[in-house]
């Protein structure tokens, strides 16, 4: 913001204003007639990711004119803070265009057990710099000596009153400068967002809460504006278009992490992919659960479809990687094994057993420095050790290379490894989910910490705003009840997460079991397992 042309002390921001609403008359007679909604503001609005506060100015609601009034009942509907101007000198007109605005206010349905309507700043445009004590008093006063003629009568350049907008500030008296400096500094301290039951508007959605305002303003056939319908409305198009947005943009982060794959020609490790999820899923929650609306339950079900929609997408680039793994591990499988075990199955240069065995381990020991730690390299390991293994113990036992008794007991020892490291990375894919799913639940507890916070916050100005004094208790009653519904929800999520962890736990329990029941068939056969493979690739 830079400074005011006609005080430093109001913030201003440089460049034209944008034109938001016009209306159009449909006759001659002003009767009929549509508010349009220019698209350029609304594309503004919608680039607003933070809480929107709604300032309407508004000079001579005339009942006599139905486009002043229903611009009038909009006014009211979308508006944080409502300016009324009223001149320095009061009317019985200026009294009356107050009681219109209740009269006025009877055409909006509005949201059962919710305060809708925007705080009231009255404006005096007080010429004559005498500011009353009691405001009412004043009123009331003035009410029963009204002399239009006397309006201007002090006036000493009535040109210059009506273009005051071309006046230089210093060649305004003084206070009455301050005292508009005063004004206006008082309208932003005060000013609120602009709330959707508990939760502030973004641009996005005060943009379509609009375009639902001025479409039921328009339709000939209502002769009400439906706060309720508009605020539904507005809450699912808020979580579509927050869908839409923050899945978009994890997407586009997982997407840049796949593409700098194919540049380097080699597959992501799953701890990078990991963090990349981590960190592109935390960033993407974060500005869906402040861009959703609505209440505990609806926040909930929003949250649950887009954690859905984000586990799908995962689960496609999670395979994507995973056959990309799969792929550089058996090239290297392959490569290793036709360069250290293939020689010595030519029938012209047939391993004897000491040779075959010590064969096997520098296959395995290179594979250990080469692999990306994960279940892929176990599951290529676990093919060569059903396939060419086996094959292998079987074409030197054939040809006398290895004894039968020998042949047997690799083979057992083959099949056994082959189990233990199925165990090994079936716990490694439970433990790594574990750690997983608490570090995704702390960061959603967190954000959901936060947004009740902040739902909090607007339920309480609200009410200090809005409640009068003789129905106190039932407000709070209702204040109480909406933030035990939120903390319900957070208790529900933490209850959904909690149990995910036991199941995930309970399978790794199970897995653990198998696990040493393993050992103890190998200590009865007294099988020795290589562990070089195993530590190499569970590490």
């Amino acid at each position: 913001m830079s400074s005011n042309p006609f005080s430093e002390i109001i913030p201003c921001r440089p460049g034209n204003p944008t034109h938001l609403l016009n209306y159009m008359c449909l006759d001659d007679d002003y009767d009929e007639g549509l508010i349009l909604l220019d698209e350029q503001a609304l594309r503004i609005l919608r680039k607003v990711e933070e809480p929107i506060a709604v300032i309407t100015g508004i000079n001579d609601p005339n009942q006599e004119v139905p486009w002043a009034n229903k611009l009038f009942v909009l006014c009211l509907a979308i508006s944080s803070t409502l300016i009324y101007n009223i001149n320095g000198v009061i009317g019985r007109d200026d009294i009356d265009k107050l009681f219109l605005m209740t009269k006025i206010a009877s055409l909006i349905q509005p949201p059962n057990e919710l305060q809708f309507l925007p705080d009231l700043v009255v404006l005096l445009r007080d010429f004559q710099l005498d500011s009353p004590p009691d405001f009412v008093e004043y009123f009331l006063d003035r009410l029963s000596n009204v002399n239009d003629d006397g309006k201007f009568k002090h006036y000493i350049n009535l040109s210059k009153m009506r273009n005051m907008s071309t006046i230089r500030t210093d060649k305004l008296d003084p206070v009455f400068v301050t005292n508009i400096e005063e004004a206006v500094t008082n309208i932003f301290k005060n000013l609120s967002p602009k709330y959707l039951d508990a939760s502030a508007m973004t641009g996005v959605a005060f943009a379509e809460f609009l375009e639902r305002c001025v479409a039921q303003i328009n339709d000939p056939e209502n002769t009400m504006l439906s706060i309720p319908s508009a605020y539904e409305a507005t809450i699912d198009y808020a979580a579509q278009k927050a869908y839409e947005i923050c899945i978009e943009r994890y997407d586009e982060k997982m997407n840049q992490m796949m593409s700098q794959m194919n540049i380097d020609g080699s597959p992501i490790s799953w701890e990078k992919f990991e963090n990349t999820h981590s960190d592109a899923f935390e960033s993407a929650h974060n500005d869906f659960i402040k861009q959703i609306l609505g209440d505990a339950n609806q926040i909930q079900s929003f949250r649950k479809t887009f954690c859905d929609k984000i586990t799908a997408l995962k689960d496609k680039y999670y395979k994507e990687n995973s056959a990309a793994l799969i792929k550089y591990h058996e090239e290297w499988a392959h490569k290793l094994w036709e360069e250290h075990v293939a020689p010595g199955l030519e029938i012209t240069n047939l391993f004897d057993t000491d040779e075959f065995e010590e064969a096997i381990n520098l296959f395995e020991q290179i594979y250990g420095t080469i692999v990306k730690p994960g279940q892929e390299a176990v599951q290529v390991l676990n093919g060569f050790k059903a396939n060419q293994y086996e094959y292998s113990i079987r074409l030197l036992n054939n040809y006398n290379a290895l004894r039968e008794e020998r042949a047997n007991e690799m083979l057992a020892r083959q099949q056994i490894e082959r189990q233990q490291c199925e165990l090994l990375q079936e716990e490694m894919k439970l433990r790594t989910e574990i750690i997983n799913v608490k570090a995704e639940n702390e960061k959603i507890q967190k954000q959901l910490e936060e947004k009740i916070k902040t739902i909090e916050k607007g339920i309480l100005d609200q009410e200090q705003r809005e409640q009068a004094f003789e129905k106190l208790n039932n407000e709070n009653d209702r204040m109480l009840k909406q933030l035990d519904d939120y903390n319900r929800m957070l208790n529900k999520v933490n209850e959904e997460n909690q149990s995910k962890v036991n199941s995930l736990q309970n399978q790794l329990t199970n897995n653990n079991r198998k696990k040493s029941d393993m050992l103890s068939v190998v200590r009865d056969l007294g099988v020795a397992l290589a562990p070089l493979i195993f530590s190499t690739i569970f590490n």
